[in-house]
C-alpha cells in the first residue's frame, strides 16, 4: 500500500478530548480527536446517513453522532450502537504537526466491509447491507461485464452468506436473489432496489443464525486429496444414496467435495437422479436446484455454499409423489423405467409397444426421424387437454407420447403452457375458506416446477428428462381441484380478486397502471390487445411491480418474481406462444392478497384440536 500523507496543521490546534473537523484539498472531511497524547482520525460523515461526527459528543473515547445516537470507538472506528463502523485513518505527529495517511489498505478495507455486510445480513438490516455493499463496490474491484455493476461483490457475499446460514438449505430468498440478478442484467430493475429486496428476503429467513452445522469434511482435517479419497468422487450416486437415507451431513460434505473438484456440472449430475425420482416439497426440489445452479454459475466464489444448501434442502424435503394420492404418477414413473430411451431428448428408439399406466396397450414408438419432433398444434392441444383433465389422464398421456417418440422437452413445453392455464383458472374462493389450507401460491408452483424441469431436462439424461415430464404433468393435473367451477373463470377471477372500491381503468391506461390500481379486469383487457412483442415487453414492464409493489412479505415477493420469470421463460421458449402466460401472471400478481390469514390459522388450529383431522387441501 502506497502512503498518502497530508498535513492537518500544528498539534497545538488540536484541543484534547474534543472532536475537531479537518478537510483536505479535495474537500474530504475528517473528524480528529486528541486523546491520551494520540490523534485519532475518522471519516467525518457518519456511515448511517452522512451527518457530521465532528458535531457529536465525546465521552470516554466514544464519539456519538448527534443525530441518531450512533456511537463509535475513536481508537478503532467500531460502532457500539447503531450499525456499521466508520473508517479510521492512520495519523502521526512529525515536527509538531499532525499528519494523516489517506491511503487505503485495500485488503483490510475489503475485509472490514464484507464483515459489515455479513453482519447486516445476519441482523436482517437491508438498508445497512446496501450501504456496505455500495462502499464495497466503490473500491472498484467489481467486474463491470457481469451486468451487476458496483454491487456484484455485494450480491456474491449475499449469496454465499445466505446459503451458508440457511438452516434447512436453499430457500425462497436465494431463489429470489437468482431471478433479481437476472432482471438487473436485463435492465428490468435497478440494482440498488433489487439488492434491498434480496437482502431482506435472505436475511429474514436466517436472521441471527450461525453457519449450518459443519458436518464431516466441512473444515480442516487433512489435504483436499485425502478428503476426496474419503468421499469417493467417482461415485456421484453416493450423494443420492445419502439423501435418500437422510444422512444430511454426509450428503452436504460429499457435495462440497464434488463442487471443489468438478464444479456445478458435477453437482448437477450427482443431484439429478434424486430430483427426478419424485415431486419434492411441492416442486421446490427441482425449482430450487435450478436456481442454485444459476447462482453457482453467476457467483463462482459462492458455488460451494449455494450447491451445498441445495443438497441440504433436498435432504429435508418431503417426497410428495410417494404419498397415497399420487398413485397414478408412481405407476407412470414405473412405466417410464421400462421405456427404451436414448438421445438428447430422451426419445424412444424401439418400435415395441409398452403398457400404458392403466394397463392398456400404448401406441407404438415413432420412427427415429420423428421421435424428437415437437408436437403439432392439434396434437399439443389434445395433450394439454389431457394434462388439465387430472393427474391420471395427465401422466397416462405423457407416457403414451414418450412411447411414441415425443421428446420430453417438447412435452414439458406443452405442460408449462397447461400450468399457465391452470394458474389463470385458480378459484379465489379457496383463499376465503377457513377450513382449507389452499392458496394461489400452491398453484404457482406448477408453473415454476414445469419451467425448472425444462431447464434441468436440457442437461439431464434421457430417462431423467422423461421422469421430470411425468412429474410435471402429474402435478399440473393434480391441481385441477383449484380450478374455478364454471367456464367463465376469467371474469370470475377478475371480479373476485378486485379490491373493494377499485375503479375501472381509465381509457388509454397502460398495463402497469392497471396493475398498480389492482384492476385485474382492466389489466386482462389490455393484455388481450397485445401481440407477441407487446407481451414480451409487458413482462419487463411488470417486473418492478412484481419485485417492489405486489407484496410485502418476502415469501410472497419471491413467488411474484419467480412466477413472472418462469412464465416469461416459458413464453420465450414456446414455439406456439399465446396470451396464456401473461394472463396467468396478471390473475396472480395483480390482486391484493392476504399475506397473513390470522382467522384461517386460528380456525384450522381449533378444528384440529377438536376433531384431529387435517384441513382440506388440493390433494
Amino acid at each position: 500500500m502506497k502512503s498518502d500523507w497530508i498535513d492537518l496543521g500544528p498539534l497545538s490546534e488540536f484541543p484534547a478530548e474534543q472532536p475537531l473537523l479537518r478537510k483536505d484539498d479535495a474537500g474530504r472531511r475528517f473528524v480528529c480527536v486528541l486523546r491520551g497524547g494520540e490523534v485519532h482520525a475518522l471519516d467525518d460523515r457518519c456511515p448511517h446517513q452522512g451527518y457530521p461526527l465532528s458535531q457529536g459528543a465525546l465521552r470516554g473515547g466514544v464519539l456519538t453522532c448527534a443525530w441518531h445516537n450512533w456511537k463509535f470507538d475513536i481508537a478503532t472506528g467500531a460502532c457500539s450502537f447503531g450499525g456499521e463502523p466508520v473508517r479510521r485513518y492512520a495519523t502521526r505527529v512529525d515536527g509538531g504537526r499532525v499528519q494523516l495517511n489517506r491511503a487505503i489498505d485495500m485488503a483490510a478495507e475489503v475485509r472490514r466491509l464484507v464483515a459489515g455486510l455479513r453482519e447486516a445480513i445476519w441482523r436482517d438490516e437491508p438498508a445497512r447491507a446496501l450501504r456496505e455493499g455500495l462502499r464495497l463496490g466503490a473500491l472498484g474491484l467489481h467486474r463491470a461485464e457481469t451486468g451487476l455493476g458496483s454491487l456484484h461483490l455485494a450480491f456474491e457475499v449475499l449469496a454465499k452468506d445466505g446459503a451458508e446460514r440457511a438452516e434447512h438449505g436453499f430457500d425462497h430468498g436465494l431463489a429470489l436473489l437468482a431471478d433479481l440478478c437476472t432482471w438487473i442484467e436485463r435492465g428490468w430493475v435497478p440494482a440498488e432496489e433489487a439488492f434491498v429486496v434480496a437482502a431482506h428476503a435472505v436475511g429474514e429467513a436466517s436472521a441471527r443464525l450461525g453457519p449450518r452445522g459443519k458436518g464431516p469434511g466441512r473444515a480442516g482435517g487433512g489435504s483436499p486429496l485425502a478428503r476426496i479419497a474419503d468421499f469417493e468422487l467417482d461415485e456421484p450416486e453416493k450423494v443420492s444414496e445419502a439423501l435418500a437415507a437422510e444422512r444430511r451431513d454426509e450428503a452436504e460434505a460429499r457435495m462440497r467435495e464434488l463442487v471443489e473438484v468438478r464444479g456445478a456440472a458435477g453437482a448437477r449430475r450427482a443431484l439429478m437422479p434424486f430430483v427426478a425420482q419424485h415431486l419434492f416439497n411441492y416442486g421446490h426440489g427441482a425449482i430450487f436446484l435450478a436456481k442454485a445452479l444459476e447462482l453457482a454459475g453467476r457467483f463462482s466464489a459462492a458455488a460451494d455454499e449455494v450447491l451445498a444448501a441445495s443438497t441440504v434442502q433436498l435432504a429435508w424435503a418431503t417426497a410428495d409423489t410417494s404419498l397415497p394420492p399420487f398413485a397414478a404418477t408412481r405407476a407412470a414413473l414405473a412405466r417410464v423405467a421400462e421405456l427404451p430411451l436414448s438421445g438428447p431428448e430422451g426419445a424412444a428408439v424401439s418400435a415395441a409397444s409398452v403398457t400404458s399406466v392403466d394397463g392398456g396397450a400404448a401406441a407404438p414408438a415413432a420412427s427415429a426421424s420423428t421421435r424428437a419432433a415437437p408436437l403439432d398444434p392439434a396434437e399439443r392441444a389434445a395433450f394439454e387437454a389431457e394434462v388439465l383433465a387430472g393427474e391420471r389422464p395427465a401422466v397416462e398421456a405423457t407416457v403414451r407420447w414418450l412411447a411414441r417418440g415425443a421428446g420430453p422437452l417438447a412435452l414439458l413445453g406443452a405442460i408449462g403452457h397447461a400450468a399457465a392455464v391452470r394458474l389463470a383458472r385458480f378459484d379465489p374462493a379457496w383463499e376465503q375458506r377457513l377450513d382449507a389450507e389452499v392458496g394461489v401460491l400452491d398453484v404457482t408452483h406448477a408453473v415454476t416446477f414445469a419451467e425448472a424441469a425444462a431447464a434441468l431436462g436440457r442437461e439431464a439424461l434421457p430417462r431423467e428428462a422423461a421422469q421430470l415430464a411425468v412429474l410435471a404433468a402429474g402435478f399440473v393435473g393434480k391441481l385441477r381441484a383449484a380450478d374455478v367451477a364454471h367456464v367463465a373463470h376469467v371474469a370470475h377471477v377478475a371480479h373476485a380478486a378486485a379490491p373493494a372500491g377499485a375503479a375501472a381503468r381509465a381509457p388509454g391506461g397502460t398495463l402497469l397502471q392497471a396493475a398498480e390500481a389492482r384492476d385485474v379486469g382492466g389489466a386482462l383487457a389490455i393484455a388481450r390487445e397485445l401481440d407477441a412483442g407487446g407481451r414480451r415487453r409487458a413482462f419487463a414492464e411488470l417486473a418492478p411491480f412484481a419485485a417492489f409493489d405486489a407484496a410485502v412479505r418476502p415469501i410472497f415477493t419471491a413467488h411474484a418474481v419467480k412466477t413472472l420469470e418462469a412464465l416469461q421463460r416459458l413464453e420465450s421458449s414456446d414455439p406456439q406462444p399465446d396470451g396464456a402466460y401473461l394472463e396467468a401472471l396478471l390473475t396472480y400478481v395483480v390482486p391484493v392478497r392476504r399475506e397473513l390469514h390470522a382467522r384461517r390459522i386460528a380456525a384450522i388450529a381449533r378444528k384440529f384440536m377438536s376433531d384431529g383431522r387435517p384441513p382440506e387441501g388440493l390433494y
